[in-house]
């Protein structure tokens, strides 16, 4: 009788446990870095270790002082080149030198500049759109949702480098941030709650503010301080890999 019990109690713990709301995460794959430096750009970095250099944002023709969303991953890209050495020069003159003249050729644009490298940044993008049925229980177990799928945004920042003088490709640079890319049990971000039995999640309930409504979902786009630490950790890839 005794052990009739026991069997009993265990049962009803594992339905209980079954029952009972528990705590996965959501995982996705994370996108590679692309850092391609030509061997000329190397050995110029050796022979002026110090250059000068200006960042051409993308729609550039307009003058820096005008607002721009981006402008602070513009002020956090030149602050790094300045703490690695870079001479950097100010956009809005070398805009408006550029605008003024459409036959200016790369000899004259150095001179009237004192510009030696561009730095163009080609695409920025904080809602790269990552998607999955997938995700892992509390045992890291993986499983799949049959009607829903988890969506978060990543982000991209793409460079292009050009040496002025001889207009030579100087290397192409892009970063990922992809979002819940490695497991972070500490990132509610990534949680997942779920049921065993029956097999349910609730994708709206998170233990970073309790719920979520899907339209608000629908907006989290990747946070300024997240871009910030991405283009930091990319320009300095992108240093180190020039400076080689």
């Amino acid at each position: 009788m005794k052990k009739y019990n026991f069997y009993l109690t265990v049962i009803a713990i594992l339905v209980m446990t079954s029952c009972a709301l528990q705590k996965g995460h959501i995982q996705f794959n994370s996108k590679p870095n692309e850092v391609i430096a030509t061997p000329m750009i190397k050995e110029y970095m050796k022979l002026h270790p110090h250059p000068a250099i200006v960042l051409k944002a993308p729609n550039s023709e307009n003058k820096s002082t005008q607002a721009d969303p981006n402008s602070y991953i513009y002020n956090t890209i030149e602050k790094e080149l300045l703490l690695a050495g870079f001479d950097v020069k100010d956009r809005g003159l070398f805009n408006e030198v550029v605008s003024k003249s459409n036959e200016i050729n790369y000899v004259e644009l150095k001179k009237l500049t004192g510009t030696e490298l561009i730095l163009e940044l080609v695409q920025v993008s904080r809602s790269i759109e990552y998607g999955t049925n997938k995700y892992y229980g509390k045992d890291g177990t993986e499983r799949t949702s049959n009607n829903y799928t988890f969506k978060k945004y990543g982000a991209v920042i793409e460079f292009k480098m050009t040496l002025i003088e001889k207009n030579q490709y100087a290397g192409s640079y892009s970063f990922n941030y992809t979002p819940c890319g490695k497991v972070d049990k500490s990132n509610c971000d990534c949680e997942v709650a779920y049921k065993v039995v029956p097999a349910k999640i609730y994708p709206h309930l998170s233990s970073c503010g309790g719920n979520k409504s899907s339209q608000k979902m629908a907006y989290e786009y990747v946070s300024q301080n997240i871009m910030e630490e991405l283009v930091r950790n990319g320009v300095r890839q992108m240093i180190a890999e020039i400076k080689k």
